[in-house]
């Protein structure tokens, strides 16, 4: 990165009105001044300066009363068009983005594109937690890095066992929130009933986590913590996304040790 192209990014950037009019003439290819006007929904005297400035720069060139990019302009209008993208879907997941520990980092941004995001509040600090064990409460395959054991999620996943329910769980867990499960006494017993069922596989981690990542049959779901508590949860059907969730639980799993019942 060059000083040139830093000085060209802030002088486009500093204008919403110039930005917007490099994306609109990139996909339109041709416009009248009137039409860009309307598309801008901007004041003809904004659309006047904004024309000057863009031709003066060399972006664009007016003929017949016609505007259109130059090259130049069309190669920086791709460019920007594609920055704006990453940025405003980045902007749409910062909560999660911005708290996400390194074992996240394999995530591809554009995977996350047509997620669903759900962020925790203090008036319902419990919404996460909820939306994870609704996503869990019919799926058959689940895989999931957790970083902690909530009663909720161990009184669902024993009751489903006690039915009878076809299901493949595999889990793991960090050591400490295993041993939290094995002594105290409400969850002991719903602990004890999925280590003992073989369609249930729990696996504990020497290291604590600050984050989930699951698959729920064909659903991935992906959250992080803020001050210890679930902040910021993402759940999209995208194969993609899955496949990276699994990719991490593999991972962890590997470092992982089977716990065995008694």
């Amino acid at each position: 990165m060059t000083t040139n192209s830093v000085s060209e990014l802030r002088y486009i950037t500093q204008s919403e009105s110039r930005a917007r009019t490099l994306v609109i003439l990139s996909e339109a290819g041709e416009l009248e001044r009137a039409e860009l006007e309307s598309r801008l929904d901007a004041s003809h005297r904004t659309v006047v300066r904004v024309v000057k400035s863009l031709r003066e720069r060399g972006y664009l060139r007016e003929t017949d009363g016609s505007l259109r990019l130059t090259p130049f302009g069309s190669h920086v209008a791709d460019e920007l068009d594609g920055f704006l993208e990453t940025t405003d879907l980045a902007v749409t997941f910062r909560p999660l983005l911005r708290h996400a520990p390194p074992a996240l980092e394999t995530i591809d941004l554009e995977d996350l594109e047509g997620a669903e995001l759900l962020v925790a509040s203090e008036s319902d600090p419990f919404s996460i937690l909820d939306r994870i064990l609704t996503l869990r409460s019919e799926a058959t395959r689940i895989r999931e890095v957790a970083p902690g054991v909530q009663k909720e999620s161990v009184d669902q996943l024993a009751e489903r066992i006690r039915s009878g329910e076809d299901i493949d769980v595999e889990a793991v867990i960090p050591r400490q929130a295993g041993d939290i499960a094995d002594s105290r006494t409400e969850y002991r017993d719903g602990h004890a009933v999925a280590t003992d069922s073989d369609d249930v596989d729990i696996y504990v981690h020497p290291d604590q986590m600050s984050f989930f990542a699951g698959a729920a049959d064909g659903t991935a779901m992906v959250s992080v913590s803020r001050n210890e508590r679930p902040y910021a949860l993402a759940i999209s059907e995208n194969p993609a996304l899955r496949a990276t969730v699994e990719s991490i639980f593999e991972t962890y799993r590997e470092q992982s040790t089977l716990k065995t019942p008694g």
